[in-house]
């Protein structure tokens, strides 16, 4: 019965996405964006308190701001929903302000991006420079939904899609060590790593790109990508500063925390619904 209901789900999407392609990309990212918006503001009342109550303990904002922030958030994310949908047209007819990749150095690089804007289009810089990025996601519980994200996430991440509970820290330094980038969003909830501030309170942080980068000498960049008009995209890399210490707890911890400080300045510096404000990040496991 539910592989008959997940079966139903994904023939929704596949025609909801086949009315999506007859209109432009930035229409049809317009058109989905509202009906996230309206679908989740309305239906799921429980999610919507819980945003919002993030929003006025971690941002400062009223009630009246933090409701109509959780509009765009939803709005937001329903245009990266559609986007994903249509990235072979996009990749086509669309034009994206990207910086000079770095050079590998016969060696693969560390992406680090958040759920800031639009994160699944953060491999297109590679793929228009011509090197091989692999990503690390999160599978959807729908199998047949999973694939179809799965089929065109793989169109800018050249270098392979790996499912975050399956792969491993020497799968990833392996696909480093054979000149390919690897690209990881680290803004999740997490429930280990190390306990720093983030947006002024302790949450647990990803530490997985300085293990990476320590084990590997791969150099670590941060990556964002900057919603333009009509779905539109520039694309801001930085590189972080790895330091000289030799202490490995040391460095892991300074190179997190430089990690989480720009995640903090990116939140901070535009308006807040540009981030996926849903993963509860200071959520403790015995609070589940």
């Amino acid at each position: 019965m539910k592989r008959i209901r997940q079966f139903i789900e994904y023939l929704f999407l596949l025609f909801f996405y086949c009315l999506l392609s007859l209109l432009p990309v930035a229409t049809g990212s317009k058109i989905t964006g509202y009906m996230c918006m309206f679908v989740l503001m309305t239906l799921s009342r429980k999610r919507k308190k819980r945003l919002k109550g993030q929003l006025c303990k971690y941002m400062n904002l009223t009630e009246r701001e933090s409701h109509e922030c959780a509009k765009l958030i939803y709005y937001h994310f329903g245009q990266n929903m559609a986007e994903l949908a249509m990235i072979k047209t996009m990749l086509k007819k669309k034009k994206f302000s990207c910086p000079k990749l770095p050079n590998q150095d016969s060696k693969g690089n560390i992406y680090v991006a958040a759920h800031f804007s639009n994160w699944e289009v953060t491999g297109i810089p590679s793929y228009q420079s011509g090197q091989k990025t692999a990503c690390v996601y999160r599978h959807i519980n729908n199998p047949f939904i999973d694939r179809f994200v799965l089929k065109r996430r793989s169109k800018i991440f050249t270098g392979g899609c790996y499912e975050k509970f399956n792969v491993t820290a020497m799968d990833l330094t392996k696909l480093i060590n054979n000149n390919i980038n690897v690209a990881l969003v680290c803004d999740e909830r997490r429930f280990n790593g190390i306990k720093i501030d983030f947006l002024g309170h302790k949450a647990y942080c990803n530490t997985v790109p300085a293990l990476l980068a320590r084990r590997t000498g791969a150099k670590i960049y941060t990556i964002r990508a900057n919603r333009e008009r009509n779905s539109n995209y520039t694309f801001v890399i930085d590189k972080i500063d790895m330091g000289k210490n030799k202490d490995k707890d040391n460095t892991i911890l300074n190179v997190t925390t430089k990690i989480n400080n720009i995640y903090t300045n990116w939140i901070l510096s535009n308006p807040s619904e540009w981030w996926l404000w849903g993963h509860e990040k200071w959520k403790q496991k015995n609070e589940e």
